[in-house]
């Protein structure tokens, strides 16, 4: 009996502890959380940018089999923006072959996505149809990358 008498409680070393492993194992949780929902994001972005080519390719098809420049919505971008959108974004574009008469770059906003299919997004896109590449002109990725892609083709 007399060992139960003098026991009070848990020790403050014992209570420090426990708050102190709470406190790693949340902030392992935190870090997770945080990284995943970066991830998803990023994922998403990809994703988006994947649809808009490959509706920028699908409307470039069918302006080549029609000849309908109707097809290649959006508003053409001048070379020297784009060299410059290529300069500060840090990439390389397409060397289209001069074969290609139609080589201008256009920007696409919301109405001109809505236009080839693409639907609630509120990002801007600068594409090129024959080269089949696509920029995102409003977001970035996690790690500050421009979204970028362009066709698996011969032009790289």
């Amino acid at each position: 009996m007399d060992f139960w008498e003098n026991q009070k409680g848990i020790t403050v070393v014992s209570l420090l502890i426990t708050v102190i492993v709470l406190i790693i194992l949340s902030g392992i949780g935190i870090k997770i959380g945080t990284d995943s929902i970066k991830a998803s994001r990023d994922g998403k972005l990809a994703s988006e940018l994947s649809m808009v080519q490959h509706a920028v390719l699908e409307q470039y098809t069918k302006y080549q089999t029609t000849k309908d420049i109707t097809y290649l919505v959006g508003n053409k971008v001048k070379q020297e923006e784009m060299t410059q959108i290529a300069k500060n974004l840090n990439i390389t574009l397409v060397n289209i072959p001069q074969k290609y008469t139609n080589k201008d770059y256009y920007r696409l906003d919301k109405a001109s996505l809505l236009q080839i299919g693409i639907e609630n997004t509120d990002d801007e896109y600068i594409v090129n149809y024959v080269s089949g590449e696509v920029i995102n002109m409003t977001q970035k990725t996690t790690n500050n990358t421009a979204l970028y892609v362009r066709a698996n083709s011969f032009y790289q």
